[in-house]
């Protein structure tokens, strides 16, 4: 059996046959009103969208919008932000999402490299921003507010409601908008991702219909997921990347509107948590960040408990890190092993899913960067598998997936089916409705009866990003580079949007993409990223240092926000780090260190010293060329305004590097004596 996003040409006609089948279930929700923020989750229905995408497309056509114009949508996460990419899609035109943390000169930029015609902001700050750019713009012919519009603005920038009221009022431009979205084709393009640019300017990805339809295929091709569908299971989630990334565009947008679920938008970041215990969703897409903060609060639950409350949690953690091997091995648990992590869950892990508002999670993601093993395995224990995948904006998100799926074929047998459905019932079922399974027997025994036969063919290997999705090639280059081909690679055809960016230098003779990444495969094919091609550190000596895993193990540390690990042509390794300053204050407090200004904090050598014996203790982890040797603590963080980060917040080295030149000088000159070995 067909499924519709495997026949239907393009994501806007994917939805449109969805919504006919799903009428009016709630799609969306939001905490916005009539285009203006509110108190109350407000919903919108999978009808009410269609006819919103409609109206908005037919406004656009009546505005002038051609078939192939590029549209700008400079908002942040919101129902409006999809209506208005189904709209673009469904017009003929090409989307074009912009960061809302973005610049002036970043977003004069974008418009003025694609040359879009329509800009379509989010909120009064982000339209007052479009206003000061637009004079910087000549292609810019309108300015769409998803909000409402002040009177006093000129002409050419319309309100929302009013874009819909002029496509609804608009017969021919409603045809023309059916005509369109129906002659829609694999080979058109659907929208122009800008890169993050680490490295220099963002380039403009262009990817097509076909290549979206391919990324949401062969994610959907998971045995897991393809019995939701076959059931008819429907989650929800909160959605909180950026949309403009093609991580949160895939995960949160297209797999879950495929999926039929319910999207829920937080409200902002720093408001996740809160959102989390609002919604309790059963879908969440995120970063490693998203997930360490969760690991890091229930470690400082943990060291406020005494008495039999600390031996009963200490108990229960070493319990799931036990039962988590087993499973991350591909091991049958012994049913003792089983009683233990059953009791365990009932007595620690299920309180600890309430308390961070993911009792009902039955499907998490990471990506973005390298997630802990601890992490992993701590979620493990608590049937939360988090499934991590790796990608980029050139491949539409997935290329390898270390998920649920198997990595052997499940016999054909009837106990093997039974016990896959009842892995259904269990884990994303009863725990999609906030039951804990282990609590009932007949739950208990279909979880030991799945563990025997299923989970030994589901490994997933934490510190990997998984083997290659279904129709994915992938191969290392002489010197590690990953390169892949497949439906979901942008091609050499649609390339950059722009020329000058060199299409051609990022694929190889024989047609792979050079993805930029290094790494490595085991005897499973699991890949693991070992770095960056282009931050890998040759230190004076000619050693090769991945700052990646140094940086990762070191932010783990409590005390340790934000680093970056240096060294490139210097005889060491070293790092400038910004402490979690909330954790540091209180140390200070503890230690009667008296401050007034974090630069107290940094500036004092029991502080400093302090960090020292940290970092050694992280250093007996890595090989003595690629320790830190030396260190400076930062007073100020990394941010995306300060430039030092790029919007979906990877650190930008080169700009850091440039930035810091004195300090890092000044490291190396007070440590002459310091050797590689």
């Amino acid at each position: 059996m067909a499924y519709p996003h495997e026949t239907a040409c393009s994501q806007v006609s994917l939805f449109f046959e969805l919504s006919e089948k799903y009428g009016d279930d709630v799609f969306m929700c939001a905490k916005f009103k009539n285009g203006l923020p509110s108190e109350s989750w407000e919903s919108v229905s999978w009808k009410q969208t269609a006819e919103q995408v409609r109206r908005m497309g037919a406004g656009l056509i009546a505005l002038g919008v051609r078939p192939g114009d590029r549209i700008a949508i400079f908002s942040n996460n919101r129902p409006r932000w999809i209506i208005s990419d189904l709209a673009i899609q469904g017009a003929g035109a090409v989307g074009v999402p912009v960061y809302p943390t973005s610049t002036d000169s970043q977003l004069a930029f974008i418009l003025n490299h694609c040359k879009a015609s329509v800009l379509i902001a989010g909120d009064p700050d982000l339209l007052d921003q479009a206003l000061r750019v637009k004079e910087k713009s000549p292609d810019l012919k309108f300015i769409i507010g998803l909000g409402p519009v002040n009177d006093k603005t000129p002409e050419n920038v319309l309100a929302y409601d009013n874009l819909l009221e002029k496509g609804l009022s608009d017969a021919v431009a409603t045809a023309e908008f059916e005509r369109r979205k129906s002659a829609v084709t694999e080979e058109d393009p659907a929208a122009i991702l800008y890169t993050s640019g680490t490295t220099g300017h963002p380039k403009g990805v262009v990817l097509t219909q076909g290549n979206f339809k391919a990324q949401t295929r062969l994610v959907m091709n998971a045995p897991i997921t393809r019995r939701l569908l076959d059931r008819g299971i429907r989650l929800s989630t909160l959605c909180h990347l950026p949309l403009c990334h093609i991580m949160g565009r895939a995960s949160d947008y297209h797999a879950q509107m495929t999926l039929g679920s319910v999207i829920y938008f937080a409200e902002s970041m720093d408001k996740v948590q809160q959102n989390l215990l609002d919604v309790r969703p059963q879908v969440i897409a995120s970063v490693p960040r998203f997930y360490e903060k969760i690991y890091e609060a229930v470690n400082r639950y943990a060291e406020r408990l005494t008495g039999v409350k600390k031996e009963v949690f200490t108990w229960a953690m070493k319990t799931g890190n036990d039962a988590s091997d087993y499973m991350i091995r591909g091991e049958r648990l012994p049913l003792g092993v089983s009683i233990r992590f059953a009791l365990a869950n009932i007595l620690v892990y299920r309180h600890i899913r309430t308390f961070a508002g993911l009792d009902r999670l039955v499907s998490a993601i990471s990506g973005g960067g390298p997630l802990s093993a601890d992490i992993i395995k701590f979620f493990r224990s608590m049937n939360i598998v988090i499934a991590e995948g790796y990608g980029l904006t050139e491949t539409t998100s997935s290329i390898a997936w270390n998920g649920p799926r198997f990595i052997s074929p499940l016999p054909d047998s009837a106990l093997h089916r039974k016990a896959f459905e009842w892995l259904i019932d269990t884990m994303v079922v009863m725990q999609s409705q906030g039951q804990c399974p282990f609590t009932s027997f007949k739950g208990f025994l279909k979880i030991v009866i799945f563990s025997k036969l299923i989970l030994p063919r589901m490994v997933i290997k934490p510190g990997y990003v998984g083997r290659p999705l279904d129709e994915t090639l992938m191969k290392l280059g002489e010197d590690g580079e990953i390169l892949v081909k497949g439906p979901q690679v942008f091609s050499k055809d649609s390339g950059y949007y722009n020329p000058g960016d060199r299409t051609d230098d990022v694929f190889t003779e024989d047609g792979f993409f050079r993805t930029g990444d290094i790494g490595e495969f085991d005897h499973d094919g699991f890949l693991k990223i070992t770095d960056r091609k282009k931050e890998l550190i040759v230190t004076s000596g000619g050693k090769n240092i991945a700052p990646q895993p140094l940086e990762l193990a070191l932010s783990l540390d409590p005390f340790i926000d934000q680093c970056c690990v240096v060294g490139d042509r210097k005889k060491c390794v070293s790092a400038l780090i910004v402490p979690r300053f909330d954790a540091l204050a209180s140390y200070a407090r503890a230690q009667g260190i008296n401050h007034t200004h974090p630069r107290d904090l940094i500036n004092d050598t029991r502080i400093t010293d302090m960090f020292q014996d940290r970092i050694s203790v992280i250093n007996k982890k890595f090989a003595r060329y690629e320790q830190v040797k030396i260190f400076r603590l930062l007073a100020d963080p990394f941010t995306v305004e300060t430039g030092d980060l790029t919007p979906t917040l990877k650190m930008k080295r080169r700009v850091i590097v440039e930035k810091y030149t004195t300090v890092i000088d000044s490291l190396y000159a007070e440590e002459p004596e310091t050797a590689e070995s």
